[in-house]
């Protein structure tokens, strides 16, 4: 299969095209005209490169030679901290993926693949786990313009012969990640045994390594029968003290953990508790243990591990 990939050099866009190359697909990767970041990508006769800002995408149609049969779009600007209230910042990235759906349409795409997110459901404070039924409340900037964006696509696709399929992702973690998420940046203190200030970590958390988050992606892209969203997580959560532990005990670390220090926002206890019995419905289950995941991570931080 031809496969277009927006946003190939983010931690998933490059983990993704890796992948595909690897089983022998042909990949259009997507990337920004000054991207620093092409190295994570392998080189490969079956990679092609588009450079192209998101600005310009309603023009990738005349970038791209040839029909693509899939695409895959994880390009999205202000995923994090304050940007994710930026409104401005977050109805542009809902246009520049409208302008990219567009372009794959007019090359004949049969299958889009959007890069959904937790936030498009809001805050889930209940103990049950999250199904993809939830009613979706979006609490963000962010995740009212990812539902948007879904929903957006769900009518073009529909109208246009075009499978549409959202991975739903909750708390993904792996090597090249940004470097202020939670594990990243409490990885980087436990390594150093500087002391860890944290909540009290009673929170329900799941944590699905990047490996397996792209076979994922990969059985999605090849289904016949997939369509809708697909929540993404390991299937295994705890409260996120228990992943902590874990932490502390793969690094040996001597850091001090100060649970309680960070107050919870005024809007309580926030659960990561994806239900993915729609995921395993396509015959997918996760592979990797979280420990091997954070010894792996470590690897890349050139740190000895256990």
């Amino acid at each position: 299969m031809k496969i277009a990939i927006s946003g190939a050099t983010s931690m998933i866009g490059s983990a993704l095209a890796n992948e595909l190359l690897g089983q022998g697909h042909e990949v259009i990767a997507i990337v920004r005209n000054d991207c620093k970041k092409l190295s994570v990508l392998n080189k490969s006769d079956l990679l092609t490169i588009v450079k192209c800002d998101m600005c310009d995408y309603r023009t990738l149609d005349i970038l791209i030679d040839g029909k693509v049969d899939v695409a895959v779009a994880t390009a999205w600007n202000g995923t994090r901290g304050k940007d994710r209230s930026n409104q401005k910042l977050q109805k542009t990235n809902l246009q520049y993926n409208v302008d990219f759906l567009q372009a794959m349409i007019h090359l004949e795409c049969n299958k889009f693949i959007t890069a959904g997110s937790q936030a498009e459901y809001g805050l889930w404070t209940k103990q049950e786990k999250l199904t993809e039924n939830v009613d979706p409340q979006p609490n963000t900037e962010y995740g009212k313009y990812k539902l948007a964006f879904y929903e957006y696509a769900k009518d073009y696709c529909q109208n246009h012969n075009c499978v549409l399929v959202e991975p739903r992702f909750f708390s993904l973690y792996g090597p090249n990640d940004y470097a202020g998420t939670l594990v990243i940046s409490i990885l980087r203190k436990m390594i150093s045994n500087e002391p860890c200030d944290l909540t009290e970590c009673i929170q329900m958390w799941d944590f699905l390594y990047i490996d397996d988050a792209v076979k994922a992606l990969c059985m999605l892209i090849e289904s016949d029968n997939a369509e809708g969203v697909y929540n993404f997580g390991s299937g295994y959560s705890a409260p996120l003290k228990v992943f902590i532990e874990k932490m502390i005990a793969v690094t040996h670390s001597k850091s001090e953990l100060h649970y309680g220090t960070v107050p919870y926002p005024a809007t309580g206890i926030v659960n990561v508790n994806p239900d993915i019995c729609r995921l395993k419905g396509i015959g997918w289950n996760a592979q990797w243990k979280f420990e091997d995941g954070i010894r792996t991570i470590m690897t890349t931080l050139q740190r000895p591990v256990s």
